[in-house]
């Protein structure tokens, strides 16, 4: 997998080129949250190989980085007749973690995938440190935007989507948790031109945002198809999160769901689906599973599960 990180490198952790899961740490790089370094990601042998990409190896307004590992992706991805996704990670995780669960995004719905880690583990689980990861998230947007903005020209020749749809690959965006605040504050902010255009289908997984007013922002979001929004009333992250800032997160409240440019799926009644945060990844029942391997792959997520719209609360449901 490709990753593009603002988080800080720790330079001793690499051996010949090569670190592993501890490649990158939990504070903003030292050269500036905006500076975005490049790296592949392997796991061999049930060990994590981490190659820092050079020439060169950061993001930033004005620099961009040679093109040839887009160029392989998007061999790779046809070869492999594989899609692919852009995964924003939430609150608390390590680089270790994101490269975990990045994993299983791979595994269970066969994509390829392009991490955006960002340092959201301040260390622990509690209102201070979350509160710290809600100001890192903000000071991430131009990170995120610059990324996207370099895609958007690797999209063009010869990373183009003619090549793309000549080959079948579909590209998908998907931001986790609180993963959708910083993305929130990305499309609110000026420097936001529908550069998320690119992809198929934008998902707003389990949201740690409020959902007051959320149309406001989401009927902003541009997909080259399809906008989706999931929803676990019995969300057990989100309820942390509920509690102690008295206000309803988007992902888990099935009330007031008005933005006109999303399509929601409320999984709440779904078997084993319980207090599940992390639907796209845990074991629940294979509708949720069925659905998240649809829209990740680039399809239509009402195709691929026998939940039915209803139309009082504007959601697909069990």
């Amino acid at each position: 997998m490709l990753i593009i990180t603002n988080r800080n490198i720790n330079k001793s952790n690499f051996k010949n080129g090569v670190g592993d899961h501890e490649a990158f740490g939990d504070a903003p790089n030292s050269k500036g949250i905006n500076e975005v370094r490049l790296a592949t990601a392997n796991k061999i042998d049930e060990k994590w190989q981490v190659e820092l990409i050079k020439e060169p190896s950061v993001i930033t307004q004005k620099n961009i980085p040679s093109k040839k590992q887009f160029i392989a992706l998007r061999d790779k991805l046809t070869s492999e007749k594989k899609n692919c996704v852009f995964f924003v990670h939430g609150f608390n995780q390590s680089f270790k973690k994101n490269l975990e669960k990045s994993l299983e995004i791979e595994k269970q719905h066969k994509v390829e995938v392009i991490v955006f880690s960002w340092p959201s583990n301040p260390g622990g689980f509690k209102t201070k440190e979350y509160r710290h990861a809600k100001r890192t998230a903000i000071a991430s947007v131009p990170a995120l935007d610059a990324t996207l903005e370099k895609m958007g020209e690797y999209l063009k020749e010869p990373f183009n989507r003619e090549a793309l749809e000549n080959c079948d690959i579909k590209f998908s965006f998907m931001t986790y948790s609180l993963g959708n605040f910083l993305f929130q504050n990305y499309v609110i902010n000026s420097a936001y031109e529908s550069e998320t255009a690119i992809f198929d289908n934008v998902v707003l997984c389990q949201a740690d945002v409020d959902n007051d007013s959320h149309a406001s922002w989401v009927n902003l979001i541009a997909a080259g198809k399809r906008v989706y929004v999931t929803i676990n009333e019995n969300d057990w992250v989100l309820k942390w999160s509920d509690v102690n800032f008295q206000k309803n997160r988007l992902g888990r409240t099935a009330q007031n769901l008005n933005s006109t440019n999303a399509t929601y799926f409320d999984f709440t009644n779904g078997e084993d689906v319980g207090k599940t945060h992390g639907l796209f990844y845990e074991e629940t029942n294979t509708t949720v599973k069925n659905f998240f391997t649809a829209v990740l792959n680039g399809k239509k997520g009402e195709d691929s599960t026998e939940m039915t719209y209803d139309p009082l609360s504007n959601a697909y449901t069990f």
